[in-house]
């Protein structure tokens, strides 16, 4: 439930959509490895058969092959290089669709959980997989998700980006399906340099440079109808091929008449797309974000990036007239 106080929001983690994880089944397992040192939010996969294999040595997990009709099943791995259990939320994306899935025997769309300082977590993981052939799936970790600050400082990139691990799963063989990707959007010639800005939302166009309008909080109303600019920039030598998925309170949703957004970025080129995200009607802070993946339906060992990414985090302050 959200609440506001004066112009300060606040929340809690007690999400009706959010499946909360404190005590765990005797499959989610907790293993200390003496000579691996953590750093920031760690984020993978091990099949049950190489648990035991120390983590350096473990076959790699970029591809995953499993009977047309069955669920794919893993363990995920979740670590941090803190000194104290660390909040995130967990979600699931198959073919750039957030899904439902099972976690620790636990089915919902989001699953909030602390991961236990200086351990690794390996949690039963199963998603569903309804079409033989090719699927894109990749595990998102929001961090902190019941924490929800107004001051644009406290929402500076890097602070809240996610975490994130992509795989492939062949149901029954490796065809890529026909359905894949909407059109993509091509990005225009500019001098882009010396800024990265894969996808950053904006005020809109006010005369200001891009830099100056990054939103990172805002007041809003209910139920509006609220525009920004998504800013897509690709500031190296190489071409880049991405796809964007909109989300608000950590759930996919439409933007620019889309739910997902794919992006074609020639060397050094840019782009403006205006689009629009319906707030809800429940007052307080609800948290908007952008997450993009390099080279969709892609080998893994070939692409530019196996990780997910996300550059920050906003602030829409919903306040009602009264």
């Amino acid at each position: 439930m959200l609440c506001l106080a004066g112009l300060l929001a606040c929340s809690s983690p007690e999400h009706a959509e959010w499946v909360r994880h404190s005590d765990w089944s005797a499959q989610t397992r907790f293993v200390e490895w003496s000579d691996v040192k953590h750093r920031g939010l760690g984020v993978g996969f091990v099949r049950p058969e190489h648990r035991n294999i120390h983590p350096y040595q473990r076959p790699s997990t970029h591809i995953f092959h499993i009977q047309e009709g069955e669920p794919f099943t893993t363990l995920l791995v979740l670590s941090v290089g803190y000194s104290e259990p660390y909040p995130v939320l967990v979600s699931v994306f198959l073919d750039y669709e957030q899904v439902r899935f099972t976690l620790d025997g636990r089915q919902g769309l989001l699953h909030y959980l602390e991961i236990k300082a200086g351990v690794d977590m390996e949690i039963p993981l199963e998603v569903p997989i309804k079409r033989p052939g090719w699927h894109d799936l990749f595990v998102v970790v929001f961090r902190k998700p019941d924490y929800h600050p107004t001051d644009p400082q406290e929402r500076l990139p890097p602070k809240l980006a996610v975490g994130g691990r992509r795989t492939v799963v062949c149901a029954k063989d490796c065809t890529v399906s026909a359905q894949t990707l909407p059109k993509a959007l091509v990005g225009r010639g500019t001098d882009a340099r010396n800024f990265h800005a894969y996808a950053f939302p904006l005020f809109p166009d006010d005369s200001r440079p891009p830099k100056q309008r990054l939103l990172l909080s805002a007041a809003a109303r209910p139920e509006e109808m609220f525009a920004l600019e998504l800013w897509a920039r690709n500031p190296s030598d190489r071409p880049k091929d991405y796809v964007v998925l909109p989300l608000l309170d950590f759930k996919q949703t439409a933007y620019a008449g889309s739910n997902v957004l794919h992006l074609r970025m020639p060397p050094g080129s840019e782009l403006f797309i205006p689009g629009q995200i319906r707030l809800p009607d429940e007052e307080g802070v609800h948290e908007l974000q952008f997450l993009y993946i390099f080279d969709p339906y892609q080998n893994l060992d070939e692409v530019t990036d196996p990780f997910v990414h996300s550059v920050m985090r906003s602030a829409l302050v919903v306040k009602g007239d009264g």
